[in-house]
Formats: structure tokens, C-alpha cells, sequence
């Protein structure tokens, strides 16, 4: 059918005659219905009679003048009959049925469609359905798998609206139609039916009178037809993302994809290609040594394009058939080689499916969201098109003909929101959520950027994915947040420490004076005990805020958590099934002993209220092996930089923590115990030691099955790890010393009255001379006159003016080898950079008057000892 024939003309075929049975007379070469002649005879005898009415008014009596009249009209109304209406389509002298055929004309048939073998469809203006030919049933049935409608021919839009790749064309077809315009489009493959028989078909849309559109349906591939070209693109491999040829034993190409056309640059009309004209001899042998045996091949080899530049590839080759009935099909991939300095031109090729013919590789490639829009405001557009991105950005939702507006979530203010956020896009990117979350932490955040045309009408808008960026700024806020509160809990702890040292000093002076047995005792050991519970309490919040004085030291894992497991093993209540399990590898580590102790222990001790609260026992497990930063990422640790880590894992099998509280866990005094039965400072005391040790720590959890928290802790390098030292050695600089008293010294520097009384006050009641100063000014004018005078300087690090770590650096050279030790709370590693390569030590507040005393004698040593 040629195209200028596709618009017929309905009236035309209505008016087409059909023949009649060959009993009948013929009037003008047609055959007539013998009923209609006896009308018209009927009806010339009645105009007779009028005439005779008329000649002969006497014979006929009064009522021939109404007769007459009668006639006259009649034969008026049979005269407009005959030229003006349906006289004009019967007939004068009709043939049998013509009547029939008129009074059933108003009624919408179509039956010249149901001579084309293609399957059409004539539609309403608005898209209703009027009526479809047998082969547009069929094809309905198979595409929605249903039988005969008895509600009528269903719509093109419902034929193919079940699969999201062919919405695009269908939409563009269905406003050329509302439009009254003509178009053309050539739908990708689709599988029909229930044995998924792959298909493809062009559809068409045309004008027809009376404002009704045809549609017409032709498929042009599929598996039914036989194999070549055609039944290739219908199996998807004409528009598959990788290189594909078919080829005879002969070295003739049969066929060649899409891709494979566009890597090498030849055109689709491309004829009696052969493979040595795009690959080398030696590889066109490679490709049919597996021809006899018919198992698959592989081989890498070399493609020619059309410019000359060999392209390294991967060649799977699958051989069909025997002798000259033989066909292989090529399936082609990167190579891992690179040869030739070319391995960028395939990688380019391969990094998205080729373009179509009236692709925007721009518009379809662009590695964010991007849409077309029609419309007159933008709140009201309507997409046209939607690249892949967005398709995937939105789940599928940005379909064609759907409202723009509707891909994003605009939480309680509706359609007043819609238009005033997506009116602020245009020229300027506003950020917006994506509407189809299933929860909060699925929300898609994004940046929407919408442009318009000449006309002001908006006409593309482009999506891009924010959620990464919007999630790191949460953790910078939340970042910044805990840094605050752990300045404020820090800055509190070092003055609630000067308040206990005074309150703890004093209290020992007074047990001295009142041992146990006076009525004071009871007084003063309770005063003592709240002071112990306070010190817990302020150290607490020191290790949260990172300002614990650390002793670093290099250890290894596997012996220390081996010994401390001894003592876990008391802490853990006996309905719980304790183990601890050994990695192999165990990295050395270097942190304080002690504060990683009590992050153990305090992780142990709120595992096992977790189970005895939730189920009355279970088993815990403490888990050491060797892992990565990338490990650590790939598990969804982001944060974990890379490197090699201790991984310690302190797994329970309790109840579980709800995810609405994981983020709170490591609050300070957050807690989900009854009151009284804890502080709230157990876990955030865990997380201040880790982080303060240069690790991380995040709990895995799962409603339910239990809690996992995953401790990494920076491995130390095998050329750090210390050569096994002399036990005698260590044993001795282990020993305490037993008698307290000494000579030497001393200058005290604190600018809190209490601390210094007492410290003063207890040094020279064991033997020293003692010197204090209340800041760093007035003890650097005390050295200055005194150069190299004292043995030990005691001193505060946080002081008003001066601070000791600036004083010890100022007057480095009037100490001579004098010994520093710091009485402070901050960490070792923050003072030894200030200090250079002096060497000090730290006593942190509050401390007992044994332990000062016993430092002091350590770092002074005894006569005997400076003499040797």
C-alpha cells in the first residue's frame, strides 16, 4: 500500500456496492430489489390519480384539493430525498439491502481494515478505541496474555504500557496523534507472551476524516521469521553493549552488530565484508580452530578498524552446524592486554551502549539526570524523555507523559510546594527530594536545575544525586557536635579534678591523723569513697573528650587479651557462654594497656546486661584478626581510612540496639538501663579511648540476633615492633619503691591553692626541699635566679598566662637535666610535641598522696642510685 494511500477516504469505501443474487431484474446495469419496483409503481398510480383530480375537479369532490396539496408536498419532500439525501447514496432505483447498509453507515465499521495482514487500529481523537482487525486481537492477546475482549479493542498505550523501554515512543506516537499528524517509530524488542518470543514492530499513526486516527502495527522481526539480521536485533544483540559478528567457514560476515559497526567505523549498509579485512590472517585461524568440535573458543586477538588502528579484544566463538552449513558467532570483550597504546579507545567504546540514530549521546550517556519537558509552567510539565540516569536515579518513575512534579517529594505543602520549589530551579540549582522512599534513610537527595527556551516555556531539566554530599555534611554536623560537647565535658572534668584533689588531699592527711577505730574514720572513709566515685565519674568524661593522659606502649594482642580474658571471665555472669578466638597474623599494636582494658571491659560488662536483660544468658565472643582499611570500607565503614588495622569484634547474642538509637549510643549519660543501674558514660568512655588511640568503632547490629561493635586499631609496622628486652630489666623498672622518703629539689608550680598545699605539704614531709610558684611567671623568674638549681620540676599544664609545657620550653636551658612531670589530665602525645625531646612524665588528677610520692621518688631516685 503506498503512503498516500494510507488516509482512505471513508465515505468512498461506505459507498462501494456489493452484488446481490442473480435472480433479480437489473436497472442501469445493477441489480434491483423486485419489493421497491412495486413501490414505485404504487407510487406513479397515486400521482395519477391526482392528475384525473386536477382535470376533472367535479368527478373528484371536495377532497381533491386536499389531495392535490398532499401530493404536492410529497413529492417536494421525495425531490430533496433524492438530490440532497440519502437518495443520493440509495439510489433512484436501489438495489436490495441498500437501505440496510445506509441505516447501518452511522455506525463506526471499518471492514476494509480486515483485508491487511498488519495489525491496525482506528481510534477516537481522544485515543477510545472504534474498531481493530483480526491480526491487532491476536497480537493483544499475546501481549497481555488474555483472551478475546469482550469490552472491544484495547488502547496502543495498554498494548505496550507493561514494558518501561517502549513508554518514550508510544507517548511521541500518541500526541502525534491527538495532534492529527503523521509519525513513525521503530520500537526496541520485546518479548511477548508466555514463552517470551522476542519481537519488534513499527508502529504508524495517520489522519483519518472525521477526526479518527489509524494506527498500524508491523512487525518487521521476530523468532518466528527465519534467522539473518532481523531475528539477530530481535534477540536483543543488534543493541547489545558489547561486539557481536556471525560469520561462515568461508571468512564471510554475515551479520555484525550495532557496536561492533560503530568500534570499527563501518556503515550499516556495509556488504561482503570479510573477516581478514578487519583482523589479521593469523587470528582469523584462531577464531575457527574450535569449528570441528563445537565447543566454545577463546582467544585474544586484534581488530582493524577502518583508520588503520588495531584494537586488542577478547573473541568467544561458538561454531553451528558442519562443512559449509557452518556459522560462528563471535561474541566480542575488552582485553585485558593493552597493546599498541590503544587500550583507551576500546574502554571508551565499552563504557556505554552505541548510540541511536536520533540519540544525543550528550542527553543519553550524561552521567547525571537529565529530562526534556513540555509544558507551559513547570510545575505542570510533562516529561517527554528521561536518560538513563534518571530512570535509575528514580526508580523507573520518570516515565514519559508523566508530570515532572511528581519525581519528587514535597513533603506537606503539595501542589503550592511543587510550583514554588520548581519554580526557584529555573537557572539555579534547588535542592528537592525524591518522592518513592520506602524510609528515611532511602530518601535520594538531589539538585534539580531546570532551563527554558526562547519562548519561556521549560524545555530540559537536568537531576543531579546529592545524597552522598548531603550524608557527609550530617556526619560533619554530627562531627562538630560531639567535638563541642566533648570541649565542654573536658573543660568541666579538669575543674571538677582540681575540686577532688583538694577534697582527696585533705581527706588522706585526715585518715592519718584519725585511723580506724576513731569515731571519725566512718566520716572520713565515706568522704573518700564518693571522692573514688567522682574520679570514675570525671575520668569518664575526660577519655570522651579525648584529654586522657595516655602511656603508650607496643604490645602484642594475642598475649594481652589471653591474660586480661582471665579476668573478663569473672566479670561475665555464668549463664553466659564466654570465648575468646585468636586470628592468625595478630598485628602488634601501640596504645595504653590499660585504657584499651577498660574499653574491653566496659563493652564485656554492657554485652552481657544486654543478654541477661533480653534472653537470661547467651554466649559472647571477643574475635582478634588482621584486617584493612578497604575491608573495613567494603563492609560500609566509609569512614575507615586505608591501612593496615587490629580488628578486636565483641559480639553478643542479645536483644539488639534499635536503629533509632545507634547514633545516641555514644552520648555521654545516654542510656537504656533502669535508673540507678549505670551512669551512661560506659560506651562513650569506649568511644573517647578508641578514638583517642587513633582507631574507630561502630556496632553492627541486628534486631533480635545480637550486637557485633568492631574496634580497629592502627597495626604497627614490623620494623616498629621492639626486640625482646632482658625480664631482669623489666622487673626492676616495674618495682615500686618501698620506702617513700628522699632528698632533692623541688619546684612546684599550680596555680590552684589546695593542689599546691598539698603537694608541697606532703614532698616535704618526706625529705625535699621544696619551692613553689602559683603560675608560669613567677616559677620562671624562681629559675632564672636559680639556674640549675633543682632536681624536679611539678608542674600544672593548664594555667592562667603562662602554661607549664611554654614555661619548660622557655627556661630549658637554666633547668639543666632536671626532671618535669606534669600533673594534668591532656594527652602524652600533645605535650611531647610541645616539649621537643624532653623527656617527662604525667600523674594525672585527682592522684593519692602514695602516688605522688611514689613518682617523685622514681624520677629522683635515691643517693645510692645517682651515685652509681
Amino acid at each position: 500500500m503506498k503512503k498516500d494511500s494510507e488516509a482512505l477516504d471513508l465515505s468512498q469505501v461506505l459507498g462501494a456496492p456489493e452484488e446481490t443474487d442473480a435472480g433479480t431484474g437489473s436497472v442501469a446495469g445493477r441489480k434491483v430489489d423486485l419489493l421497491q419496483l412495486g413501490f414505485w409503481a404504487c407510487l406513479l398510480l397515486s400521482i395519477a390519480a391526482a392528475s384525473v383530480s386536477l382535470v376533472r375537479p367535479h368527478a373528484s369532490g371536495a377532497t381533491g384539493s386536499i389531495l392535490l396539496i398532499t401530493m404536492a408536498s410529497g413529492g417536494l419532500v421525495f425531490l430533496l430525498w433524492t438530490v440532497r439525501g440519502a437518495g443520493r447514496f440509495i439510489g433512484l432505483f436501489p438495489e436490495r439491502g441498500a437501505a440496510a447498509r445506509f441505516t447501518d453507515a452511522a455506525a463506526p465499521r471499518f471492514p476494509w481494515i480486515e483485508a491487511l495482514d498488519e495489525a491496525v487500529l482506528v481510534t477516537e481523537p481522544g485515543g477510545a478505541p472504534v474498531a481493530a482487525n483480526p491480526a491487532f486481537n491476536e497480537l493483544a492477546a499475546m501481549a497481555l496474555i488474555t483472551g478475546p475482549s469482550e469490552s472491544g479493542p484495547v488502547t496502543v498505550d495498554r498494548l505496550f504500557g507493561a514494558n518501561p523501554g517502549l513508554a518514550a515512543p508510544v507517548y511521541r506516537l500518541s500526541k502525534a496523534a491527538k495532534a492529527g499528524t503523521r509519525r513513525r517509530e521503530l520500537l526496541p524488542p520485546v518479548a511477548l507472551g508466555p514463552e517470551q518470543v522476542p519481537a519488534q514492530f513499527e508502529v504508524t499513526v495517520a489522519p483519518l476524516p472525521r477526526g479518527r486516527v489509524l494506527w498500524r502495527i508491523r512487525r518487521i522481526a521476530g523468532q518466528l521469521e527465519a534467522t539473518g539480521a532481523a531475528d539477530m536485533k530481535s534477540l536483543y544483540v543488534e543493541d547489545a553493549p558489547m561486539g557481536f559478528f556471525a560469520a561462515r567457514p568461508d571468512g564471510t560476515i554475515t551479520y555484525a552488530n550495532g557496536y561492533l559497526r560503530e568500534l570499527l567505523g563501518l556503515p550499516e549498509t556495509a556488504k561482503n565484508i570479510r573477516l581478514d579485512d578487519i583482523m589479521r590472517p593469523e587470528f582469523v585461524k584462531l577464531l575457527g580452530r574450535d569449528r570441528k568440535s563445537g565447543a566454545p573458543g577463546r582467544a585474544d586477538i586484534q581488530l582493524r578498524a577502518r583508520d588503520g588502528v588495531e584494537i586488542p579484544v577478547q573473541a568467544i566463538t561458538t561454531w553451528s552446524g558442519r562443512g559449509a552449513d557452518a556459522n560462528g558467532r563471535t561474541i566480542l570483550l575488552p582485553s585485558p592486554q593493552i597493546l599498541n597504546g590503544e587500550g583507551d579507545r576500546f574502554a571508551l567504546q565499552g563504557a556505554s551502549r552505541p548510540m541511536r540514530a536520533d540519540g544525543d549521546p550528550m542527553f543519553d550517556d550524561a552521567p547525571f539526570g537529565a529530562v526534556r519537558l513540555d509544558g507551559d509552567r513547570v510545575d505542570g510539565a510533562i516529561i517527554l524523555d528521561a536518560n538513563r540516569a534518571l530512570m535509575e536515579l528514580s526508580g523507573g518513575r520518570a516515565t514519559p507523559g508523566s508530570r515532572f512534579s511528581d519525581l519528587f517529594d514535597f513533603d506537606e505543602d503539595g501542589a503550592k510546594g511543587a510550583a514554588e520549589a520548581l519554580v526557584q530551579a529555573v537557572d539555579k540549582p534547588v535542592a528537592l527530594k525524591l518522592a518513592g522512599a520506602v524510609s528515611e534513610d532511602k530518601v535520594k537527595h538531589v539538585n534539580v536545575f531546570v532551563t527554558l527556551n526562547a519562548t519561556g516555556r521549560p524545555s530540559v531539566a537536568y537531576v543531579v544525586d546529592i545524597s552522598e554530599h548531603r550524608l557527609l555534611e550530617q556526619r560533619l554536623a554530627h562531627g562538630e557536635k560531639m567535638q563541642a560537647i566533648g570541649n565542654i565535658a573536658g573543660r568541666i572534668a579538669h575543674e571538677i579534678n582540681n575540686m577532688l584533689q583538694v577534697t582527696q588531699g585533705n581527706c588522706e592527711f585526715l585518715e592519718n591523723r584519725h585511723p580506724l577505730g576513731d569515731p571519725s574514720y566512718d566520716n572520713l572513709k565515706a568522704i573518700h569513697e564518693s571522692t573514688v566515685r567522682s574520679a570514675d565519674l570525671v575520668r569518664g568524661l575526660l577519655a570522651y573528650a579525648r584529654e586522657q593522659t595516655f602511656k603508650r606502649e607496643v604490645f602484642n594482642t594475642t598475649d594481652f587479651l589471653t591474660h586480661f580474658s582471665l579476668l573478663l571471665r569473672g566479670a561475665v555472669d555464668e549463664r553466659i557462654a564466654f570465648e575468646v578466638v585468636h586470628g592468625r597474623d595478630v598485628p602488634w599494636i601501640r596504645a595504653d594497656k590499660s585504657q584499651i582494658e577498660t574499653a574491653i571491659i566496659n563493652l564485656v560488662t554492657n554485652a552481657r546486661d544486654a543478654m541477661l536483660s533480653h534472653r537470661d544468658g547467651g554466649r559472647l565472643t571477643i574475635r582478634t584478626s588482621r584486617s584493612t582499611g578497604r575491608e573495613a570500607q567494603a563492609k560500609g565503614f566509609d569512614y575507615v581510612e586505608d591501612g593496615d588495622y587490629l580488628l578486636i569484634e565483641v559480639e553478643d547474642t542479645g536483644g539488639g540496639i534499635p536503629k533509632e538509637l545507634r547514633e545516641k549510643i555514644f552520648h555521654p549519660f545516654f542510656t537504656t538501663k533502669e535508673k540507678g543501674s549505670g551512669t551512661g558514660l560506659g560506651l562513650a568512655t569506649v568511644f573517647g579511648i578508641i578514638k583517642q588511640s587513633g582507631g574507630y568503632i561502630e556496632p553492627v547490629s541486628v534486631m533480635g540476633k545480637g550486637t557485633n561493635f568492631h574496634v580497629y586499631l592502627p597495626a604497627l609496622a614490623a620494623e616498629d615492633i621492639p626486640q625482646a628486652e632482658d625480664p631482669a630489666v623489666a622487673q626492676r623498672a616495674l618495682a615500686r619503691p618501698i620506702d617513700l622518703s628522699g632528698r632533692g629539689r623541688i619546684l612546684v608550680i599550680e596555680d590552684e591553692a589546695g593542689v599546691r598545699n598539698i603537694a608541697v605539704t606532703v614532698l616535704r614531709s618526706r625529705g625535699y626541699e621544696v619551692e613553689e610558684a602559683e603560675d608560669g611567671e613567677e616559677a620562671l623568674e624562681i629559675i632564672n635566679a636559680k639556674p640549675g638549681h633543682f632536681d624536679l620540676v611539678i608542674s600544672d599544664v593548664v594555667m592562667p598566662g603562662m602554661n607549664g609545657p611554654t614555661l619548660i620550653k622557655q627556661a630549658r636551658e637554666k633547668l639543666g637535666h632536671a626532671r618535669v612531670i606534669f600533673i594534668s589530665g591532656y594527652a602524652e602525645q600533645e605535650l611531647a610535641k610541645q616539649l621537643d625531646d624532653r623527656a617527662v612524665s604525667f600523674l594525672p588528677k585527682p592522684f593519692s598522696v602514695r602516688q605522688l610520692s611514689e613518682l617523685v621518688k622514681t624520677e629522683i631516685g635515691t643517693p645510692q642510685q645517682e651515685a652509681a
